[in-house]
């Protein structure tokens, strides 16, 4: 906190990200020194480890910002606005802050490439036609949440049924459901295929099919039958358009 020469207080700026900017380098700097002190025969690697850790810090800031531009861009071909009219328009009203937000967020923290693509054009078609507010930012929240094993996964339950006129990639359900437990051991997941099932279902990519079998005398998660929803195979659709998923990856 400081004070202005009138003598009221402002605060002070927020700090740039770790490992960016003088505020972020300084910090890295000053906890190597710090431990280079305490240990002297590993100055020479702490240092190195400095280094590195902070050229992974401006990398990652680059990339981010990489998937920010591509949310606005895909935005601003959805919507038919230039990219100055997107942010515009997004600024102002609250809700629309809000899902830019959410979408930008996930962008940049994800590690689906496309995916910045897929949420853009939600953003797109909620400026181009205001009707579609609740069915895209629904979408915004499912898009978030996937990531590559979530669509492993649901790419289990659905299959390749055509092609539209408009090129874009047809999904279809298939009828045999899978449990829990069998989908961890297909995909060599094992118990950790828990909490992405659980993510799917949540997003109701993947529903519900009743108890397959019993473990240690009482139903279990594991033992949970699921299959895949109609809106799972129209995700596989969006991701389809943004060639985030092919047929060939699911044969």
């Amino acid at each position: 906190m400081t004070n202005h020469a009138d003598g009221h207080p402002s605060d002070d700026p927020l700090p740039h990200q770790y490992g960016l900017g003088a505020t972020g380098k300084g910090t890295l700097a000053s906890a190597v020194a710090f431990l280079s002190a305490a240990y002297p025969a590993a100055a020479i690697p702490l240092a190195g480890a400095g280094a590195a850790l902070q050229a992974v810090g401006e990398r990652l800031n680059t990339l981010q910002e990489v998937r920010t531009s591509e949310v606005l861009a895909a935005a601003s071909k959805e919507s038919s606005l230039s990219a100055e009219e997107v942010v515009r328009e997004l600024i102002e009203r609250d809700d629309l802050v809000l899902l830019a937000t959410e979408a930008i967020d996930a962008a940049r923290r994800s590690r689906l490439p496309g995916k910045a693509a897929t949420l853009g054009q939600s953003l797109g078609a909620i400026l181009a036609d205001d009707a579609v507010l609740d069915l895209e930012s629904v979408w915004i929240r499912i898009v978030s949440v996937v990531e590559p094993p979530h669509i492993r996964i649901l790419g289990l339950f659905l299959e390749h049924t055509g092609t539209m006129g408009t090129g874009s990639t047809l999904w279809g359900r298939k009828a045999d459901p899978h449990t829990v437990e069998e989908v961890g051991e297909r995909l060599g997941l094992g118990e950790a295929v828990l909490p992405l099932v659980q993510d799917l279902l949540a997003a109701g990519l993947l529903a519900s099919a009743g108890v397959a079998g019993v473990h240690s005398g009482v139903p279990d998660a594991f033992g949970q039958s699921i299959h895949a929803t109609t809106l799972g195979a129209q995700l596989f659709a969006r991701l389809s358009q943004a060639g985030l998923v092919e047929p060939d990856d699911f044969n």
